[in-house]
């Protein structure tokens, strides 16, 4: 007499998806899925790096480039193939400007804050950069972003404007010594 085993494996659960925007770097993730000592899990990740894999669970590191990645993940049990997941990591366009621009700055020579520079992940993408004094009169005009040490200018309040990516950006600045 012969007797068959049948084994019947369920899906596995991941959620099916997740968005991040690029405007920062992504916080590592974890994903995990219901544990079964008898199973062996195999990972499988689109464009990210894994940092852990603990069997059934992994810790991965999302790229800041805009796109679509997928985690996927197999299980082997006794030897055979069984359940096969996927999860889809959505990264999106940043919806807002990526630059930092200071509100102030101490050119005294202290080490800190000597000198006016705008920083973020765009930085180097600004087309144009103009500061006024509050008279109106051009104090540094650029076509990058450089820095700006308040050489020969007042304590007082000026004005930068920042041309990026065809829109224009202001801010007031103070020089404080």
């Amino acid at each position: 007499m012969k007797r068959w085993v049948l084994v019947l494996l369920l899906p596995l659960h991941l959620l099916s998806q997740e968005s991040y925007f690029n405007c920062e770097d992504i916080t590592p993730q974890d994903y995990r899925v219901s544990y079964d000592i008898s199973k062996s899990y195999y990972w499988d990740v689109s464009g990210g790096e894994i940092l852990v894999d603990g069997g059934n669970s992994i810790t991965v590191k999302w790229p800041d480039s805009i796109g679509t990645y997928i985690i996927s993940v197999r299980t082997v049990k006794f030897g055979c193939y069984g359940d096969t997941s996927y999860h889809e990591v959505l990264v999106e366009e940043c919806p807002y400007i990526r630059l930092f621009i200071p509100t102030s700055f101490t050119p005294n020579e202290d080490g800190h804050n000597d000198v006016f520079f705008i920083k973020g992940k765009e930085a180097n993408d600004i087309e144009h950069m103009v500061i006024y004094n509050r008279w109106g009169t051009k104090v540094l005009e650029s076509n990058t972003n450089i820095p700006w040490s308040g050489e020969n200018s007042p304590d007082g309040i000026y004005v930068v404007a920042v041309f990026f990516n065809n829109k224009k950006f202001t801010k007031s600045i103070t020089l404080v010594r």
